[in-house]
């Protein structure tokens, strides 16, 4: 099957009963002069490409996927700095449908296109959407800021891979109809930095009317750095080559090998890089205000209506910290101030933008995780100091910051709906990702079958999900039609939907725990 763009001629294949379009060139190669800089659009091409497999992944640590390789996350060692691509999944070339675009999560380090995408039976869900996933650089290829080291001979940013993703949505725009989707109705869905990455391209004036609605799982707009932390981060990557900033064609020279390398150091919890508490967030590489593509802190400038025209779904699982334990040595083993002690490492961290001192940070600490104890003790659950040491991460790294997400959407807007899931799934608990396969529409997978299990509550919940998703990518709206529960807007009351064994409208979930994060730094929660 061959498609006319206006990049080229690509050529397909049919899979089933449906079309698939693998690595479609949507930028120029981020390679050579181009390294680190902001995306230029591709080149027109003249003779017919072919599209048939999965492009290039950015170059990255296979931490996670050496352990999680499935079918569904088909990565491969395809490794390549020339990897701005993106995949197309349609049944029907000649329709005008929803279209449903896919952002990969992976902590901004790992992660594809191809992620959880290889069945192309669901997820387009019976042909009624037109499907799309891209890759976008990652790490130290596509966050790094070099643009005050060097004097502004590498120009780059800090959020050259973010400038990928709205790259690849000014070409799904432009494109998108040759293929039978509808250029004004397309619908991001993203988890964990993928997740991430939606809440703050919510913010970025770049960004503006690529796209109509979001489905955010597991993210939020806070996981962000000032430029200072991002030069920071830049410098100590040429001192561990030392490299002077002025040394152009030395810093031009660095090895994917010599990237890969630094990047593994900061992606590693234990090792020393991320302990130094020279760095005011999470070492590794992330999006920052650089005051041009982002140019005031997301939350500030979407409290100010800059989404105001998206409709949003938003929500996170009720432990996304559960199974973190190996990240922790010794954690079933802490009391209660070993717990505050380590937690105490990442505030004092943050502590050279806030303000706030070791002892104030302690006295804060310890609220929450008298706060966490309660709270646990009271829905009849774990309250050791792990528990309550794991609960409060997941909620400070994605539950926090989504609620403030939501509430600096409702203030423009009465088209945001929040979820909390707490559906246990075969783990006994919910925890990071819990809800992708059921909004991405993966349940029957391998993948999916392992995250959620197979048995008849998985696929009742399943079955009125996806009802939920058609009136969503179809509208806006979640409640278009009466088989479905009813959905209220999230606005000051706080109302949202809970994914358990049975769904539930709630009122202010959680509200003990979020009115104890109130009373701390504002700006602990997230990555800041």
């Amino acid at each position: 099957m061959i498609v006319k763009t206006k990049s080229g001629e690509i050529e397909g294949i049919k899979e089933d009963l449906y079309y698939s379009f693998k690595g479609i060139p949507y930028a120029e190669s981020p390679t050579g002069k181009n390294r680190w800089l902001a995306p230029k659009p591709v080149k027109p091409w003249s003779d017919v490409k072919s599209c048939k497999e999965f492009g290039s992944i950015c170059p990255q640590n296979e931490l996670v996927y050496e352990q999680e390789a499935t079918s569904d996350y088909e990565t491969g060692s395809n490794q390549n700095e020339d990897c701005l691509s993106l995949n197309i999944w349609t049944s029907d070339l000649n329709s005008k449908k929803p279209v449903l675009v896919w952002i990969h999560g992976g902590a901004y380090f790992l992660g594809s296109g191809a992620d959880c995408l290889s069945d192309s039976e669901d997820i387009c869900r019976d042909g009624k959407y037109i499907v799309v996933s891209m890759n976008y650089r990652l790490a130290c290829f596509g966050f790094l800021r070099l643009i005050d080291l060097t004097d502004g001979k590498i120009p780059s940013t800090g959020n050259e891979a973010l400038l990928d993703q709205i790259e690849a949505l000014k070409w799904i725009q432009a494109n998108i109809s040759s293929f039978g989707g509808d250029s004004k109705n397309i619908t991001l869905i993203g988890q964990s930095a993928g997740g991430h990455s939606i809440g703050t391209l919510l913010a970025m004036p770049d960004a503006k009317g690529l796209f109509q609605k979001a489905i955010v799982c597991d993210g939020g707009s806070e996981t962000i750095q000032p430029k200072e932390e991002a030069n920071r981060l830049a410098l100590k990557l040429l001192k561990e080559y030392k490299i002077d900033p002025s040394d152009i064609d030395g810093i031009n020279s660095l090895r994917i090998e010599d990237l890969k390398a630094f990047d593994a150091k900061m992606q590693d919890p234990n090792h020393p890089f991320t302990q130094d508490l020279d760095f005011a967030t999470q070492a590794h590489a992330k999006p920052c205000v650089d005051g041009v593509y982002i140019p005031d802190e997301p939350l500030k400038l979407i409290q100010a209506g800059s989404a105001k025209e998206v409709a949003v779904i938003l929500g996170t699982s009720d432990a996304e910290a559960f199974g973190y334990d190996e990240i922790y040595p010794g954690l079933r083993e802490w009391n209660v101030d070993e717990a505050i002690e380590f937690e105490m490492k990442d505030w004092l961290r943050k502590s050279k933008f806030l303000n706030i001192s070791e002892s104030s940070a302690r006295k804060d600490i310890k609220k929450l995780f008298d706060a966490y104890e309660v709270h646990l003790s009271s829905i009849e659950m774990d309250s050791s100091p792990a528990e309550c040491f794991l609960k409060i991460n997941g909620h400070k790294w994605f539950w926090v910051s989504t609620i403030r997400l939501a509430e600096a959407l409702s203030k423009n807007s009465n088209k945001v709906f929040n979820y909390n899931w707490t559906f246990p799934g075969p783990h006994g608990s919910p925890y990071h990702g819990s809800s992708l396969p059921f909004f991405l529409d993966y349940l029957n997978s391998e993948v999916g079958k392992q995250m959620c299990g197979d048995n008849e509550s998985v696929q009742k919940l399943g079955t009125i999900i996806n009802k939920i998703v058609d009136n969503f990518l179809t509208s806006g709206d979640p409640n278009k039609s009466d088989d479905t529960p009813v959905w209220p807007a999230f606005d000051k009351n706080m109302e949202s939907l809970l994914f358990a064994e049975t769904i539930q409208t709630v009122k202010d979930f959680n509200s003990s725990l979020r009115k104890s994060w109130n009373q701390v730094e504002e700006k602990i929660p997230g990555n800041l």
